[in-house]
């Protein structure tokens, strides 16, 4: 175990490469939804699959409307979208509708759209001959595989599996996938002085039955419960795990003993246990004589951790390491200050389980160049706090629109406190100030980056 102090980029970067994406796995492309490809794509089938109409109207030969207009032409049938393909013989029009195919030599041939005639719009009986007043400069005809051919690559690895890729998939015939599995993360919170938020306060005479609270992360009332706090921070990181899924979190509450931490971070980690790809702790890595994560790893030959300070406020303790071989990351035990680690360090964890990002530089300066699929560059209010030497600040903002752009106005009265929850409340995300010796204008605010905001 080692102890020192680090940037926030140092921090990240140690993290992140406690981390690698979770094992792939093949799935029906709807089971796939929301998950992040493991291999490339290729099409199956070309998009189009066959010519077609892009416009209701007629199809005819260019060589018909040579001249003059304007044009009249019998009309020899027609063919709606999903019957089957017709051929419009030279001197007649073809009534067709869009998307329905188109047989012969398409690049002979155009959609003249109803508009352009003296046809009826909208339902109507196929008349026996349309006068076509103007030929649009447009063929709107839809070529096979003008969009993607067969074999095709069509997704690369790291792409989410959202609606509109799922319906791009099935068009081009692939009905399954490669991903990545879904995460399973355990958040243990930490400290005998929590509790579930129905015992905050509730006499020994109101205990409830709530004797595995350990395992599901709840405490009991007992003659102390006045003078404890709620677990607000196990299912403020289960949740916002949860709101940046896909992901599996399981959640438990340990005090402040090492014996039951150990037990449950043995059973975590073991082979024979439901696996765990990722632990997070709260609480317990500071100075204080009952910090029970830091003292945990300490005693335990299973743990190999780094404790020490991150240049950042709120929430400079920090901590990351290896349990059995399995990544935990350890956060401050004030609410603000996990929260805020949590967006930092955790969700990068997350992301590279997912297979979202793959990509880690080798050298980071800041750390908004580990966070560029979720970072925004916006105009910082006044009152955001100037930049200070040695440290980073992480302030809580709400997004706003402005005469001059978009505005990261501070949720903390510009006091970022590690205990104030109340600046959590409908947040857009952290606004990163930069130390001072790294900010391109320490004097004033300018410019804001603000993580955790892609609106």
């Amino acid at each position: 175990m080692i102890t020192s102090s680090v940037s926030v980029a140092e921090h990240l970067k140690r993290v992140r490469e406690l981390i690698q994406p979770t094992k792939p796995q093949h799935l029906s492309v709807e089971e796939a939804h929301g998950r992040y490809l493991a291999q490339t794509v290729q099409a199956r089938v070309a998009i189009p699959s066959f010519h077609n109409s892009a416009m209701d109207g007629f199809l005819v030969h260019d060589k018909d409307l040579s001249g003059s207009g304007p044009w009249t032409l019998p009309v020899s049938g027609e063919v709606a979208a999903g019957g089957l393909p017709q051929e419009v013989v030279p001197n007649q029009a073809l009534r067709i509708m869009t998307g329905a195919p188109i047989s012969g030599d398409a690049k002979s041939l155009r959609v003249i759209p109803s508009e352009f005639t003296d046809a009826s719009l909208g339902p109507a009986q196929l008349p026996t001959q349309v006068t076509i007043h103007e030929v649009p400069k447009k063929r709107h005809i839809r070529l096979r595989g003008e969009v993607v051919t067969p074999g095709e690559d069509i997704a690369h690895p790291n792409t989410l599996i959202d609606a509109g890729t799922l319906a791009f998939f099935l068009t081009a015939g692939v009905s399954h996938v490669s991903v990545y599995r879904r995460p399973q993360v355990a958040v243990i919170s930490s400290g005998d002085e929590l509790v579930s938020t129905a015992n905050v306060g509730a006499a020994a005479t109101n205990n409830v039955d709530n004797a595995a609270g350990v395992a599901t992360g709840v405490g009991t009332a007992d003659e102390n419960a006045d003078y404890r706090i709620a677990d607000s921070n196990g299912p403020m990181v289960a949740n916002l795990l949860a709101e940046h899924g896909p992901v599996d979190v399981r959640r438990f509450h340990v005090g402040d003993g090492t014996d039951k931490l150990t037990a449950l971070l043995d059973e975590l980690t073991s082979s024979s246990a439901q696996p765990v790809d990722l632990i997070v702790t709260t609480g317990g890595i500071s100075q204080g004589a009952f910090d029970v994560v830091k003292a945990a790893a300490v005693d335990s030959p299973n743990a190999d951790f780094w404790f020490g300070n991150a240049a950042q406020r709120p929430g400079s303790p920090q901590g990351a390491g290896l349990w059995n071989g399995t990544a935990v990351v350890t956060l401050p035990g004030n609410p603000v200050a996990a929260y805020v680690s949590a967006t930092i360090y955790v969700l990068a964890c997350l992301y590279i389980l997912q297979g979202r990002v793959t990509s880690t530089p080798a050298e980071a300066r800041s750390t908004t160049e580990w966070w560029p699929h979720c970072a925004a560059l916006v105009h910082a209010h006044p009152t955001l706090p100037l930049p200070r030497p040695g440290k980073s600040q992480l302030v809580p903002v709400q997004v706003v629109p402005a005469d001059t752009g978009l505005l990261a106005v501070p949720n903390t009265g510009g006091n970022p406190g590690s205990h104030f929850v109340s600046t959590l409340i409908g947040i857009d995300g952290l606004a990163v100030i930069p130390p001072a010796e790294d900010a391109e204008h320490p004097d004033s605010p300018g410019m804001a980056t603000v993580l955790g905001w892609s609106r």
